[in-house]
């Protein structure tokens, strides 16, 4: 019977350990070129479905749990597919870091996966997370190549359309200035963001109708590198209020 109950005891103690040993539930915040804030945690929502837009932000953090009493080492992997352009076997690392939580931006194209495990010890105790049974950690998201494209005119006349000079599409762009001159080569306006623009006027006052030049020098996601010079026609049905081009 004596044994019978040591038995019962070790079982008892062996359980107890097993439902306290550490563990991991991390979770990761994106912010998006525009603000947006996407979530995603362990283990149902790691890998973002759609394709994101650079530059992407992510605040990736470990969130330990059961771990007091316990020394932890964690292991944070970033990796890249840039070859092609989905999940493959051209992943080659960028990052490896030991912080409990990782910051990383994500500014080129291509398939990523953020891996993390983790070790605990407490005395002579150690336990690796996740176990070879289990699932590991990966997250995984894919940023897209760039796109850039400038209208040919605008229409600052009030009515809601059209009228602020500004991108008509583009998507990945990492690096951005835009000016517009008049055909003598003076500078009217500049702007520094892509979601911006010129909305036609000068000092408060809308230009003349006519042909501006617009230049553009950006950079995408993917390593493409734009120089835009190009015409843009401005009209408007405003008579009055006009600056001098």
């Amino acid at each position: 019977m004596r044994y019978i109950h040591l038995l019962i005891l070790m079982l008892v103690s062996m359980m107890s350990m097993a439902q306290t040993m550490p563990s991991l539930r991390p979770e990761v915040t994106y912010t998006n070129p525009e603000g947006e804030v996407l979530t995603g945690g362990y283990p149902d929502d790691l890998q973002l479905a759609d394709i994101q837009n650079a530059p992407l932000s992510g605040l990736f953090f470990a969130n330990p749990q059961d771990a007091d009493g316990w020394d932890v080492t964690y292991d944070w992997v970033v990796q890249v597919d840039t070859v092609t352009g989905s999940m493959g076997n051209h992943f080659f690392e960028l990052v490896h870091r030991f912080e409990e939580n990782l910051d990383y931006d994500f500014i080129h194209k291509g398939t990523y996966k953020v891996r993390l495990k983790a070790t605990f010890t407490n005395g002579e105790m150690k336990w690796e997370y996740p176990s070879e049974d289990m699932d590991s950690i990966i997250f995984t998201l894919q940023i897209s190549g760039s796109k850039l494209e400038f209208p040919n005119t605008f229409t600052p006349n009030g009515d809601g359309q059209n009228d602020i000079l500004k991108a008509k599409e583009y998507q990945s762009i990492v690096e951005f200035h835009a000016a517009v001159f008049n055909r003598w080569g003076q500078r009217l306006y500049q702007w520094d963001d892509v979601a911006e623009g010129w909305d036609g006027r000068v000092g408060g006052n809308y230009v003349r109708n006519g042909a501006y030049y617009l230049v553009v020098n950006a950079k995408g996601a993917d390593g493409t590198k734009y120089r835009l010079k190009k015409t843009i026609n401005v009209f408007t049905h405003k008579n009055q209020d006009y600056v001098e081009e």
